[in-house]
């Protein structure tokens, strides 16, 4: 694949040529294509805790189950990309490597949405465009390629600012009561919010900022840190979490937060 300037050139007039049209995120993805290698691009647009709004995906309708429609039914609350996209402090090129929690590797988010889907890595870029909180566009590489290199990785940082104006003029909404929900009765803390529906008491507030740590990948030290409290502390809530809720795993923790999100739609 052609590497050239003059080929991102070409590239990226052709992308300007179709914003505001439904042509423009394959262009985008062309553009990209010349600078980087990947398998999977998609494109989500984020308006606080509700549903995301795919804006483009470029994956067979099988795969596309997994990797857009289960993530839209509520895991994307757990997403380290949807954390960036909900805080305006961040922008730039983001690489979910770099973002993940110390135990996000062996959350169940991760084995379900990531392990399933065979997705190695992931780089994106947050985009802020009028009257979305965000929108992120990001690319995959799958287990059988290797990860994002370092060059790549600097080339995606340097196009970042072009590609990012390009999205922000793209997606943005002008009419923002079209379809754009509420943000002002949204929930602070929606990961939270469900856990106390799913609980309904059982847990104590601090319970449920550990449970929501843990289920979004923080190890013990991590909460530790997090929460100020001692690794034995956070050792002795976990335990009382599984007690009471009457689990003992990750995954059962995983799966009545899944079948909480599911009842509240």
């Amino acid at each position: 694949m052609d590497r050239g300037f003059a080929a991102w050139n070409s590239a990226v007039a052709a992308t300007v040529e179709t914003i505001g049209t439904h042509d423009f995120p394959r262009r985008l993805e062309a553009a990209l294509k010349s600078i980087i290698d990947f398998d999977i691009l998609m494109v989500f647009g984020y308006d606080g805790p509700v549903k995301p709004v795919c804006c483009y995906h470029n994956i067979d309708e099988h795969r596309a189950r997994t990797v857009v429609d289960a993530y839209i039914s509520g895991p994307y609350l757990l997403d380290p990309f949807y954390g960036a996209a909900m805080d305006k402090k961040i922008g730039g090129m983001r690489r979910l490597k770099d973002m993940a929690p110390d135990h996000f590797y062996s959350s169940e988010y991760y084995k379900q949405h990531y392990v399933r889907t065979g997705i190695r890595d992931e780089i994106g870029f947050v985009c802020r465009p009028a009257n979305w909180a965000a929108v992120v566009v990001s690319f995959t590489r799958p287990t059988t390629a290797p990860a994002f290199g370092r060059r790549e990785l600097a080339l995606v940082r340097d196009a970042e600012p072009l590609l990012r104006v390009l999205g922000e003029r793209h997606w943005r909404r002008d009419d923002p009561a079209s379809g754009a929900p509420q943000r002002l009765s949204s929930p602070q803390n929606p990961i939270n919010e469900t856990l106390s529906r799913m609980t309904d008491g059982i847990l104590t507030p601090r319970e449920i900022e550990i449970t929501s740590l843990i289920l979004r990948g923080h190890s013990n030290a991590s909460i530790s840190e997090k929460l100020k409290i001692t690794a034995g502390t956070v050792k002795i809530h976990r335990k009382n979490i599984h007690q009471k809720l009457d689990i003992s795993s990750q995954a059962e923790l995983f799966g009545m937060f899944i079948q909480q999100l599911s009842s509240s739609k």
